[in-house]
């Protein structure tokens, strides 16, 4: 039952991110962070870098966020992992609570980075 309730919760989690960025891209929401404290968030420039994707302009979607646009590619990477040992019919790594842990970590540092005086070019900017 448990496998059961884990392999649904995944697939709402990632319909629920699916229709997250596409509300983004359509809607434009301001981010929460920036409008209130003044503070670049981990996904300031989200919208900006999906924008630029959907354009073929690469470096300027790195630009506007490149922790996002690093772990996008992992993702994809992870994706194509995936898919590639269920069609081979092998075991694959999965991810695990530690992992997540992590994860988390590496958002809070970026976003803490991203607003030292001296790191700059970690803000979302135009080329």
């Amino acid at each position: 039952m448990n496998r059961f309730i884990n392999k649904h919760l995944n697939l709402v989690l990632v319909i629920c991110g699916l229709i997250n960025i596409i509300l983004v891209l359509i809607f434009e929401f301001p981010c929460p962070w920036k409008s209130n404290f003044n503070i670049d968030c981990a996904g300031c420039g989200a919208t900006r870098m999906f924008k630029s994707l959907l354009n073929l302009e690469i470096y300027q979607a790195f630009r506007f966020n490149p922790f996002l646009f690093c772990l996008l590619i992992f993702a994809l990477f992870y994706l194509i992992y995936i898919f590639i040992c269920k069609v081979r019919k092998k075991a694959y790594y999965k991810i695990k609570d530690r992992d997540l842990l992590i994860l988390l970590i590496l958002v809070i540092l970026f976003t803490i980075l991203r607003n030292i005086p001296g790191l700059e070019f970690l803000k979302p900017t135009v080329v």
